[in-house]
């Protein structure tokens, strides 16, 4: 068993975040043009009216030809609520963040990447609560 205390002192070593990329836990994307964003559009179940992802999402992308970890990846996270307008990118957009996870991926390049705005379950939010709570006792 491998165990790591999470703190702001002490990150995710290295060898467990090559673990997790090598667990096949992930689906694996390749970063050819418009792979990254067609996956999220099509597997973070994107809400058609809104055009915001109801569900996170974690996913590998490698370099296109390149496969397993050990020759490069990044490691992606996409947060619920992530905006995604369509599975393509017209050619007369400006590049966005999935453009730049699209990029080449070096040999042994091992990234990660959060795309979206984080939200917080659990205590954070338990202690917000708490402290309005005792606001509106005072």
């Amino acid at each position: 068993m491998s165990s790591h205390i999470l703190t702001d002192a002490t990150a995710l070593p290295t060898p467990m975040l090559r673990e997790l990329a090598n667990s096949s836990a992930f689906d694996e994307i390749s970063n050819y043009p418009n792979g990254v964003r067609h996956h999220i559009f099509n597997h973070a179940n994107r809400n058609r009216e809104t055009g915001k992802t109801q569900r996170s999402i974690v996913f590998a992308i490698y370099q296109t030809e390149r496969h397993g970890p050990q020759n490069g990846y990044r490691l992606c996270l996409v947060h619920q609520g992530y905006y995604i307008a369509s599975p393509e990118k017209k050619e007369a957009e400006p590049d966005d963040e999935i453009d730049k996870l699209e990029r080449p991926i070096p040999k042994g390049h091992e990234e990660m990447v959060i795309i979206g705005s984080p939200f917080w379950l659990g205590v954070a939010k338990e202690a917000e609560e708490g402290e309005e709570g005792e606001e509106q006792e005072a």
